[in-house]
């Protein structure tokens, strides 16, 4: 991508800075979707692609994923919305997978296997009120939901 440059930047404005995440998470706030693991450990895994239509949320998420298969399969979760000032737990997510052993694409983009997502996101499971899956006591806002319908 080529950028024109129009000049110096007006002093009242922040300095920018180009960077390269390890994972990007763009377009809508990150949720942490928790889910619970057959073997009923708890996963925790960072999404962007999440939007509310009055009371129903629509997730979107790769199918093959862990997060989708505990979704199949339980049809519970929790959507965990972290603060800013939990950027750090989120990005510690990144380029993890509940998902063992990882799936060749996956490993060859840099992927590793974690099996306790909450203490490598350094983030405390609390259980819930009318799910399975814990919630992340640490995030300002955990929506209890079950999955109504999916779509391919």
């Amino acid at each position: 991508m080529s950028t024109a440059h129009a000049g110096p930047v007006p002093a009242h404005l922040p300095p920018s800075a180009a960077i390269e995440p390890g994972i990007l998470y763009f377009g809508t706030p990150v949720v942490l979707l928790s889910t619970a693991n057959e073997d009923g450990t708890p996963n925790l895994a960072p999404m962007s692609s999440a939007f509310w239509l009055g009371w129903r949320g629509v997730l979107g998420l790769g199918a093959a994923s862990q997060t989708a298969r505990n979704l199949l399969r339980t049809r519970e979760c929790v959507l965990n919305l972290p603060s800013d000032s939990l950027a750090a737990a989120v990005d510690r997510l990144a380029l993890t997978t509940g998902t063992a052993p990882v799936p060749p694409r996956k490993y060859a983009r840099g992927y590793r296997h974690v099996a306790d997502k909450f203490a490598r996101a350094g983030l405390t499971p609390v259980p819930c009120e009318t799910v399975e899956p814990p919630r992340a006591g640490e995030c300002p806002v955990a929506m209890e939901a079950v999955v109504e319908a999916v779509r391919p």
